[in-house]
């Protein structure tokens, strides 16, 4: 059995190797993942997979390549969400929802080697839009929005915050429609509202 509910897996090609951390929060544990290249990303991903990880997503630079390199090492044994289009930054946010999450204290620091930051914070689907807001007023230059929210409220994230940064959505392409559906159907189940 997997030490993480779910993986978010964060490129970081300054990084001479793979750093681990963890999260944990009202939904479960999620591992958070910084891995130099998607080869290396295949390789981590198909190891949790196949200790029971249910779903992953990917962040902070993953182009097609190296997130197909993601999908056929996890071979649908998992979801894998996929935010294309971010742009190179040095400080990233990412968003996810929790109904039980506290912004200021649900939330990750991890420090690059080149000097850069990704943040992770927890935020209950109705504070989403001000915690990028404050996070982007503190110096983010993109907002990530996790996979577990909406493209509707991405689109409010991104109306809010104007053209002062990118904002992307981890979607699922069409190899993880289902496997999507189910973690969130039991998500759910789990997490009754």
């Amino acid at each position: 059995m997997s030490q993480y509910d779910e993986a978010f897996l964060f490129l970081a090609p300054e990084s001479t190797g793979v750093v681990r951390k963890e999260l944990r929060h009202s939904g479960g544990v999620t591992g958070l993942i910084w891995i130099p290249d998607g080869t290396a990303a295949a390789g981590v991903a198909a190891e949790l997979a196949a200790d029971g990880t249910r779903l992953f997503e990917l962040y902070r630079g993953f182009d097609l390549a190296a997130a197909a390199q993601v999908i056929e090492a996890v071979d649908g044994r998992a979801p894998v969400g996929v935010p294309l289009g971010a742009p190179p930054v040095r400080h990233s946010v990412t968003i996810f929802g929790d109904e039980g999450a506290d912004p200021a204290t649900d939330r990750l620091v991890h420090q690059h080697a080149d000097g850069g930051t990704t943040t992770v914070i927890g935020a209950p689907n109705a504070d989403v839009i001000a915690v990028a807001e404050r996070e982007v007023a503190a110096g983010a230059e993109l907002i990530q929005v996790c996979g577990g929210e909406s493209l509707t409220t991405a689109a409010r994230v991104a109306a809010a915050v104007g053209d002062r940064v990118p904002v992307t959505l981890t979607s699922w392409p069409f190899e993880s429609i289902t496997g999507a559906a189910a973690y969130k159907a039991a998500y759910e189940k789990a997490n009754p509202a």
